[in-house]
């Protein structure tokens, strides 16, 4: 029969329209339950005005997986199942061939069933929002206005697109329907998770990869993790077109395939055979590399990292086959040859990257050309400091709370470009010691990361990263950690406004004691020896592991407080709490403790952890032989100064402790801590000595 040219064939889309209302009608049901109802259950709370307030609409709205995570999920889910469902045709021989003896041609079935596919996801969506609105409307909702409901339905409507033609390109190249669903959600998924593992995976053989700088910006590369990060950021406007353009471009992906699919491969699990060999390898390699990183993240073994890339591969391989020739009659010759090949390429790879045939590992920028240089422990600040955060709004006092993003550490002084530019040489001098530490996990509670970030003067980024062991670099940190730009990026204190500060309050650590200071005279003179002290400290101090005497909370005007510890190297704000006679209540003091215990620490080859002892050990450790019990105050004094952090201790600071010392306070509470051997009490030693 001859074939009617037409766009759309009505006789093909009222026959979806009667088949598949229901998966409109269920899809409509389930958005009326999670955004609608949803706003009125919050309204219904209005007495709770922790529950009554803006932010806790909006993220109805903002696809805030807390807030709505059954909305999310639908939004997800049937898009996928609607484009399975209307092509599930395709995947039955018998159903394709009746479909197709009609005189319609295959553009004209491809564009009927996406058409009826766009209105099953589209009506309710905009159903949805015009009840929501009408809602809000009517019930006098000021928090939720026609932007957000106007917002919430074009980010809805643009990703139910993509969602759904992604679902119907990759139905055009399987045949069966559960193949479909798995690989349309690994295809939105592609992008970021494929990115993910393989910065994981070279970051074992590219010393100075900064992988941590990259993980964030390829997260965003999927649609699926994009959705849900909507209610932290908003969606660009060039992501919006970046994904409109790929729901046009796999539109006519689809419908091109579509015409190039032969009706025989229903049932197969790839339908074009220059795709077979694609989908094998790229199977293979995706699961040799999420193999391969579970076995070093567990074992931390480049050998046993080698045996999960030779297992992932095999068994990956082998199953592609499978599936693909539907028989397990695969184990031949030729697909072991095929196999081999395969080892081959990707040893010569890894070859590459271990032996840096590209020099990345020894590149350095020209000095010269540095305009700045950022250098901190993560790449969390210089991410964030772009970053458009949604604020918070608390209805309860009224006070609206800004998210204040970090001070990027971007240094611009010609001294420390100069310093952090000599450290990176010598880490990149040592990178083979740096590399072979890396990947054994070797390095210890005293390796800290350093990440570096150089702008250059034509506008270019350098990013790199690394693992080092701080007390082989101290030479090299001290003159960074001591300059002035240093600590004013580092401390908030120094780029505080004294007129903004309300009130500062030091609170005792490991007792109830505190100071409130509230007198505006006061408040300066504290600030001023705080500065001074920050400003004073050394490089040696400012690496000290002891905790400090007390916690200061300084709250300002704007609603935001900066908190930093009283560090026991503070020696100007120590005397200044003595000359106001507030000293005693800033700080734990030995005439708060009835007597300490100390004892060796233990044996690290018989256990990987030590939990410091409390109050209900504490009989025991008393009964122990060989404690030492102090009572005397000078004695307690210079064990509290001495003590290291408290807590819960893994190896690699037990390894460095000699002492355990429990404290039993007057009051009836005790907390541990620890006292190395190298700063231990005179006293301490002797005891244990004898």
């Amino acid at each position: 029969m001859k074939s009617k040219t037409s766009l759309l064939n009505r006789g093909i889309l009222l026959n979806d329209l009667k088949r598949f209302t229901w998966i409109g009608a269920g899809y409509l049901l389930i958005l009326l339950l999670s955004v609608p109802l949803k706003v009125f259950m919050l309204y219904s709370k209005s007495e709770d005005m922790i529950i009554n307030n803006a932010s806790a609409y909006l993220r109805i709205l903002q696809f805030d997986t807390n807030a709505a995570l059954l909305q999310v999920m639908s939004l997800i889910v049937v898009p996928v199942l609607t484009g399975l469902l209307l092509f599930r045709y395709l995947q039955d021989s018998q159903a394709s061939d009746m479909l197709h003896t009609l005189p319609v041609k295959r553009e004209t079935l491809y564009q009927t069933h996406v058409m009826a596919g766009i209105i099953f996801l589209f009506v309710p969506l905009i159903l949805t929002a015009l009840v929501t609105w009408a809602l809000a409307a009517g019930l006098g909702i000021e928090h939720v206005n026609g932007t957000d409901i106007l917002s919430w339905l074009a980010v809805s409507l643009l990703m139910n697109l993509l969602f759904f033609i992604c679902s119907v390109a990759v139905g055009m190249i399987t045949g069966m329907s559960t193949v479909q669903g798995v690989l349309s959600f690994i295809l939105l998924l592609l992008p970021s998770g494929l990115s993910l593992l393989l910065l994981n995976n070279m970051s074992n053989y590219v010393y100075g990869l900064p992988h941590d700088f990259y993980y964030d910006n390829v997260t965003h590369l999927s649609p699926l993790i994009r959705l849900t990060e909507n209610s932290i950021r908003s969606i660009t406007a060039v992501e919006i077109v970046v994904y409109l353009a790929s729901s046009i471009a796999l539109y006519f992906l689809g419908r091109r395939l579509y015409r190039k699919r032969r009706l025989e491969t229903a049932g197969d699990a790839i339908t074009f055979d220059i795709l077979r060999p694609v989908f094998k390898y790229g199977v293979t390699f995706c699961f040799m590399l999420l193999v391969g990183s579970y076995f070093y993240s567990n074992q931390g073994n480049m050998g046993w990292t080698y045996f999960g890339y030779f297992l992932g591969s095999l068994l990956a391989y082998f199953l592609a086959e499978i599936l693909l020739n539907k028989s397990l009659q695969v184990f031949q010759l030729r697909r072991l040859k095929g196999y081999g090949i395969y080892c081959l390429v990707i040893i010569a790879l890894l070859g590459l990257l271990h032996f840096d045939c590209a020099g990345y590992e020894k590149r350095l920028p020209d000095p010269v050309e540095v305009r700045s240089i950022y250098l901190d422990y993560s790449f969390y600040a210089l991410k964030e400091k772009d970053n458009n955060i949604r604020t918070a709004v608390n209805v309860r006092d009224g006070v609206e709370y800004k998210y204040q993003p970090p001070v990027p550490a971007i240094f611009t002084e010609k001294d420390n470009i100069a310093n952090i530019y000599a450290l990176h040489q010598k880490i990149v001098a040592n990178r083979l010691d740096g590399k072979e530490a890396y990947l054994a996990k070797r390095t210890n509670n005293d390796s800290q990361q350093i990440c570096l970030a150089y702008e250059l003067e034509n506008g270019r980024h350098i990013y790199r990263q690394y693992e080092i062991a701080a007390q082989d670099y101290a030479a090299y940190l001290k003159p960074i950690y001591e300059s002035r730009e240093y600590k004013q990026l580092h401390n908030e204190i120094l780029r505080i406004n004294i007129a903004d500060i309300n009130l500062i309050e030091v609170s005792a650590a490991g007792i109830n004691k505190n100071v409130r200071i509230i007198d505006p005279g006061l408040i300066a003179q504290a600030v001023g020896v705080l500065q001074s002290d920050v400003y004073e400290r050394s490089y040696e101090e400012m690496t000290d592991m002891r905790p400090p005497w007390a916690h200061i909370n300084i709250s300002l005007k704007d609603h935001r407080s900066v908190d930093l510890g009283w560090e026991k190297s503070y020696d100007h704000f120590g005397k200044w709490l003595i000359a106001l006679g507030a000293y005693n209540q800033a700080r734990l003091l030995p005439d708060d403790i009835a007597y300490a215990i100390v004892d060796k620490s233990p044996d690290l080859n018989k256990q990987d952890t030590y939990k410091l002892p409390n109050q209900l050990d504490l009989q025991d450790l008393e009964e122990k032989p060989g404690i030492l019990k102090i009572t005397d105050p000078e004695k307690l004094e210079l064990c509290l100064s001495n003590l290291r952090n408290y807590g819960n201790y893994n190896r690699g600071n037990m390894e460095q402790s000699a002492y355990s010392v429990v404290f039993l306070l007057k009051n009836g509470a005790t907390f541990a801590g620890l006292l190395f051997e190298d700063d231990a009490p005179a006293f301490v030693k002797e005891h244990f000595a004898g």
